[in-house]
């Protein structure tokens, strides 16, 4: 096997058989990983569906203008320095011949559920990470394919057949989910990486923290200043500590620290309930003002209102959150209602609560957001009392019935008039498994 797969050439062949067979070691049975995530996916689903974008530089946007942002850079234009996120006039500034295309979210998900149909061949256990990403756990199948590695490029020929030369695969393997996404990352776009258990005291050596998924801009600062760079020093911080600091959460770093993830490969298809409803937005140039952020936060808080009442929910923790730019630390807070809600309003006046009560008082917002948490069930609970909660139901339910026949913008708050409307990113889908059926 070739050595930038992550193999060791001098292995032997009965020590490679080993690695592709589920063998029994201690009555566990060791679990084969893959991440599959496609490169550059927005991109190349327009340049694999016009000819004529192949070879150049190309950004989706929102909408093709000044004031948006890159929602996806292809790989050309990558070289550039593009990268997701990113305010189109900067783009621009680094990449003059940039060509901008609006992103169609009908595409997309064509080509996801293309993709999803060639995997189920393969295996019924696929995770739906996102829209262009799953986790696949191929522990059983391998062997009939004569090991991962071959099974990947079988896929990866699959895929060239039926979404053509431009939409293509990163595939990452190893024995836990976190682990596939780290050594795939390390050879994209298009490659093949292995990691074999063996090799993972040095890999948590050499890795900084900031490099596992789930460990951004909030998570790595606080680390840092407790000391943990790396995922071997996250392995041999405090429980205590990173259960302290993290709940739950910290656990699973621990874990990952120490070189292990037994998180399972849940399959799309028996998806668990919602957990929590959100939304947030980059902030244009001219919407940064503190004032501005307040009126994008209303429009989101209504957003996630309707979603809510869409998916016959109801929550009572609302969790609010900004950053002043980009690359800046999190800011955000959360708050527990007396009684749960799907209302706009009470979802708005809980995150300004929120927000008074964390220190920073920012002049400029690049990204601000919010989502609604401990959800229950509106369907078992008991209607409202007092009149004017009763009256604040019946606008929402007519509000909701406007929307639906004459669309998003049908009605809007007054407030809302003072911007013109961010663009939605196509890059959040949120789907049920009635949607991803095919």
């Amino acid at each position: 096997m070739p050595p930038e797969l992550g193999f060791n050439p001098d292995r032997s062949a009965l020590a490679l058989y080993d690695l592709f067979i589920p063998l029994e070691r201690g009555g566990t049975v060791r679990r084969l990983i893959m991440h599959l995530d496609m490169d550059a996916y927005f991109a190349s689903v327009e340049q694999q569906l016009d000819p004529g974008l192949r070879g150049e530089p190309i950004g989706v946007t929102g909408r093709p203008t000044e004031k948006s942002i890159i929602v996806a850079a292809s790989r050309e234009a990558k070289k550039y320095g593009l990268k997701a996120g990113m305010p189109v006039w900067e783009a621009r500034r680094l990449c003059p011949c940039l060509v901008l295309v609006p992103g169609r979210a009908e595409r997309y998900l064509s080509t996801t559920k293309k993709f999803l149909a060639i995997l189920e061949r393969y295996t019924p256990m696929i995770e739906v990470f996102s829209v262009d990403e799953v986790f696949m756990d191929v522990t059983q199948e391998a062997p009939r394919h004569d090991g991962p590695i071959p099974m990947a490029r079988e896929i990866k020929a699959d895929f060239r057949e039926a979404l053509g030369e431009y939409v293509t695969a990163t595939i990452g393997i190893a024995s836990g989910k976190a682990f596939a996404k780290l050594i795939g990352s390390r050879h994209k776009p298009d490659g093949i990486g292995y990691l074999d258990d063996e090799e993972i005291p040095e890999l948590l050596v050499e890795t900084p923290v900031g490099e596992l998924c789930g460990i951004g801009h909030r998570i790595e600062p606080r680390l840092a200043r407790a000391g943990i760079r790396t995922l071997a020093e996250l392995g041999k911080a405090s429980e205590a500590y990173l259960k302290r600091e993290f709940g739950a959460y910290g656990l699973f770093l621990k874990a990952v620290g120490e070189g292990h993830d037994p998180n399972p490969v849940i399959p799309y298809t028996e998806a668990a309930a919602v957990k929590s409803v959100g939304h947030s937005r980059t902030l244009r140039p001219d919407l940064r003002d503190v004032e501005s952020a307040y009126r994008v936060l209303r429009d989101l808080c209504d957003q996630v209102a309707r979603r809510l009442r869409r998916l016959g929910y109801v929550g009572r923790t609302v969790h609010a959150w900004f950053r002043t730019t980009a690359e800046s630390e999190y800011h955000g807070k959360q708050v527990t209602l007396a009684t749960p809600t799907d209302d706009r309003d009470s979802i708005y006046h809980a995150c300004l609560s929120a927000f008074r009560r964390i220190p920073a008082s920012p002049r400029e917002v690049s990204q601000i957001g919010v989502a609604v948490r401990n959800l229950m069930e509106k369907a078992g609970l008991p209607g409202p009392l007092l009149r004017e909660d009763q009256r604040r139901e019946r606008l929402n339910q007519a509000i909701d019935r406007i929307r639906d026949r004459f669309g998003e913008f049908a009605i809007r708050t007054g407030e809302s008039l003072l911007y013109d409307p961010i663009p939605q990113h196509v890059s959040g889908f949120t789907l049920s498994n009635e949607e991803w059926e095919f």
